[in-house]
């Protein structure tokens, strides 16, 4: 809805107290303060808790559009990437625009520190904050004239409300998002004209404004009414779809009952004998393919369990024998041999790990170091992070190396929990 009127009370620079209460003993209520920025500039932002979650969606939609203007509204959903699909969002009213920002509050946990700011940036603290005020104080601020925008000093009302511990002070900021909503709803105030104006002209700007709200939202309508036409178009397309194929599955059942139909009464008795035997052997070699394949399954899972179990077991140690060049491994065996290098991080890593996953450990070094690229190794590169590998050692301990030409730089045993955070901290180091 468009906003008709958001000066509800008087922008004079000065506040005066509430009007006292009728009761003898009734506590005096505390004058509101000044709204309007000093020469000082604007007051600090408040860090008082914002509980907009005990607002229902569209009390929450009401708040926003009284805390923010019009373009404000529309700034931002574009600045939350948010949408309405079929309609752009300047040709809602502004109250639609706002509920779609409370629906999305609501919904989402990532946008609501982002609408929290705009929220603490552009009404900045709640009315009275760190003084002890009742619901009735509350409810006389609400008459009170105030300096700057009066929809905001409401908004900043019903923050301080839902500050409040109890049910009344719930009802109070209710109250005061309610008592927004009628002021935007409300006709333009007069400014004291100069001359009387001709009759009817007030009524003429009403009936002016109600046809420019009517319009849009007759808009709103019309691109609501195309795309629910398109979803129906698109449904009728698909059920006639199903129709032609139900249609064809029906004549297919009549032309094979007929065909079954016809060999039984020419006396085809033994070929549907045949048939069906046929079919029960076709099933019992099923059976048996399944136990085949299953039993396929098992042996190659053995296969794979026996390969691990050869990989990592320890690799014999060659003797050196005195016979000069003739025990050195050849040129082809040197090229794939990587320098392992053992940084102190591997060292202070390996502490927490008992004897046996320090000597798989280091079997892997030992396999790494000579032949890299080894098919049991089945080295990963890490994702974002340039030269870094990783290598199963167990089934949740992963192996972290970085690979520099002919040089093996051995980082950590981490657990393989721990993978995404040694990543995120492996970005941060300098090359």
């Amino acid at each position: 809805m468009g906003k008709k009127n958001k000066q509800r009370a008087s922008t004079s620079p000065s506040t005066p107290t509430p009007p006292p209460s009728s009761s003898p003993t009734a506590t005096p209520t505390p004058a509101a303060p000044p709204t309007s920025t000093s020469d000082a500039g604007p007051p600090p932002i408040s860090s008082a808790p914002l509980p907009l979650l005990d607002l229902s969606a569209g009390d929450l939609g009401a708040f926003f559009e009284l805390c923010f203007p019009d373009k404000r509204l529309i700034e931002l959903c574009r600045e939350l990437k948010l949408h309405t699909p079929g309609y752009r969002l300047e040709a809602l009213p502004p109250d639609q625009v706002a509920r779609v920002l409370a629906d999305e509050y609501l919904a989402a946990k990532d946008v609501r520190p982002h609408l929290e700011g705009a929220v603490r940036e552009t009404i900045r603290d709640p009315i009275l904050e760190g003084r002890e005020v009742s619901a009735a104080d509350l409810g006389q601020l609400l008459d009170l004239v105030v300096a700057g925008d009066p929809l905001q000093h409401l908004a900043r009302i019903a923050w301080r409300a839902l500050l409040g511990p109890g049910e009344a002070e719930r009802r109070m900021a209710l109250e005061a998002i309610d008592e927004g909503v009628r002021a935007l709803d409300a006709p333009s105030q007069k400014k004291p004209p100069r001359k009387a104006p001709p009759p009817g002209q007030k009524e003429a700007e009403e009936a002016v404004k109600r046809a420019e709200r009517a319009e849009r939202e007759r808009e709103a309508m019309k691109q609501q009414l195309a795309q629910a036409r398109g979803e129906i178009s698109s449904r009728e397309q698909r059920l006639a779809e199903q129709k032609t194929e139900l249609t064809q599955a029906r004549s297919d059942v009549s032309r094979l009952s007929a065909e079954v139909a016809r060999l039984s009464a020419a006396g085809e008795g033994r070929a549907l004998a045949d048939a069906r035997r046929y079919a029960d052997e076709a099933r019992a070699l099923a059976e048996k393919l399944r136990g085949a394949d299953e039993a396929r399954e098992a042996a190659e899972h053995r296969v794979a369990q026996l390969e691990r179990r050869l990989a990592q077991a320890p690799q014999p140690v060659a003797l050196p024998q005195p016979s000069g060049d003739a025990d050195l491994p050849s040129e082809e065996e040197a090229s794939t041999f990587l320098v392992p290098v053992l940084t102190r991080e591997f060292y202070d890593s390996i502490e927490r790990w008992d004897r046996r996953m320090q000597r798989a450990a280091f079997d892997k070094i030992h396999r790494l170091a000579n032949d890299w690229r080894h098919g049991s190794l089945r080295a990963l590169a890490l994702e974002g992070v340039p030269g870094y590998y990783r290598i199963r050692v167990a089934t949740d301990v992963r192996l972290i190396y970085r690979r520099d030409g002919n040089r093996l730089e051995v980082l950590s045993l981490i657990d393989r929990e721990d993978l995404d955070r040694y990543v995120r901290q492996a970005r941060t180091r300098p090359a």
